[in-house]
């Protein structure tokens, strides 16, 4: 390639990089133009393993397709970017870790991530231009665990149990630290026969205790999920997930099993 190619391919590399930037901060709280559907709410895993977010579209003649990161702290970064079936643009923050790869087909231009950080927990958008119209998926927040990265924080969920339709049931999830307090974000969600169903409740949403020792510095929470009237269909593992001191706390689940036919009378129940 010669000079002034280069320099043509880097320029429109970076006409494009800079186009989605503005784009996307004009319209990250905006509506879709046209549909644009990232199948998972939701993904948790814990470090290293691999994580795959897919994006679906039209089928477009001409489109300028992307990925963001948003991170917690609300700053909105580029992943990569592809025009047609051109090689795609990466953001060298991402380039040069070699853990970050695209699949750019017709209708779809999935993302995927390899060996997993506690550093890629985020909100990952997928962005689609085309016809001076932009579509944007409503963003899969992905939570990656790490159960080595601080001994003195654990987490622990209520224990396998079996219930009655027409129970309620309060699903309980500890968490105990000795290195940091304060306030943490909590999700719940379900999966049932394989597949994960999204998030149940967060942050806003959830019923807390806390209680703080001055003398020891430690801090120890219990969270609930409240569920009235249970069902068959409600019949799943629930997960807990607590972002706290800088990392994600994972619990084990707790399977909810339904038995027996609808009782006249239920009591609450705690599992």
């Amino acid at each position: 390639m010669g000079n002034s190619e280069h320099k043509d391919h880097f320029s429109g590399r970076l006409i494009m990089r800079n186009y989605f930037i503005v784009l996307l901060s004009s319209t990250i709280f905006c509506s879709s133009g046209f549909d644009v559907v990232q199948e998972d709410n939701v993904k948790i895993v814990e470090a290293g393993e691999d994580v795959n977010f897919t994006c679906k579209f039209p089928e477009l003649v001409q489109s300028i397709n992307a990925w963001f990161k948003q991170t917690t702290d609300g700053k909105s970064l580029q992943i990569v970017s592809s025009y047609l079936n051109q090689q795609p643009s990466w953001n060298h923050n991402f380039e040069k870790t070699n853990r970050f790869n695209v699949a750019n087909e017709n209708g779809y231009f999935n993302l995927t991530i390899l060996k997993t950080k506690s550093s890629d927990s985020a909100t990952y958008y997928c962005v689609i231009s085309a016809y001076q119209t932009i579509g944007m998926g409503s963003g899969t927040r992905l939570l990656v665990g790490d159960s080595t990265a601080d001994r003195n924080t654990t987490l622990h969920q209520s224990l396998i149990d079996a219930v009655d339709p027409g129970d309620s049931v309060n699903l309980q999830c500890s968490i105990f630290t000795e290195s940091c307090a304060g306030d943490h974000s909590v999700y719940w969600f379900k999966q049932s026969s394989g597949h994960p169903e999204g998030v149940l409740y967060t942050k806003g949403e959830r019923n807390g205790r806390c209680k703080n020792s001055t003398e020891s510095q430690t801090q120890s929470c219990v969270y609930s999920l409240h569920k009235n009237n249970i069902s068959r269909s409600d019949s799943g593992i629930y997960y807990c997930a607590v972002a706290a001191c800088g990392q994600i706390l994972l619990g084990r689940g707790t399977q909810l099993n339904i038995r027996g036919k609808m009782k006249a009378k239920h009591k609450m129940k705690t599992v």
